[in-house]
């Protein structure tokens, strides 16, 4: 019988990991009642994941919509990992919801290798 190897860390597997973009002077605002988009934003994501991860900088794109001027964003990205794959239908609804209180047309979300543009109702 084999010894099992000894290692000089212990590692906890947290699933599947998503990023999102949201526009980074939008989330300084307030919603109508009144708590800034950020910390809206900041009490699901550490309620629904557990935690994320955020980078500021120079994150910008431009992009093409159909029958309209080319479009410029600076954005903030924003990271969680997941396990239970209900959480990324979770996670669409609120980017929705949030697309629809930034006044946005939609948000940039990739899960895994796929991309995909999530819009409001």
């Amino acid at each position: 019988m084999q010894e099992p190897i000894s290692t000089p860390f212990r590692e906890q597997h947290l699933g599947s990991t998503a990023f999102f973009l949201l526009p980074s002077l939008k989330l300084k605002q307030h919603a109508e009642d009144g708590v800034s988009h950020e910390n809206r934003l900041h009490g699901f994501l550490m309620d629904n994941f557990g935690g994320y991860t955020a980078q500021a900088g120079n994150i910008f794109g431009y992009w093409r919509m159909e029958h309209r001027a080319d479009e410029y964003g600076e954005h903030r990205e924003f990271s969680v990992a997941f396990a239970d794959a209900t959480k990324i239908v979770l996670l669409k609804g609120f980017l929705a919801a949030m697309a629809r209180d930034l006044h946005e047309v939609c948000i940039y979300l990739c899960v895994g290798d796929e991309a995909s543009l999530i819009y409001p109702q």
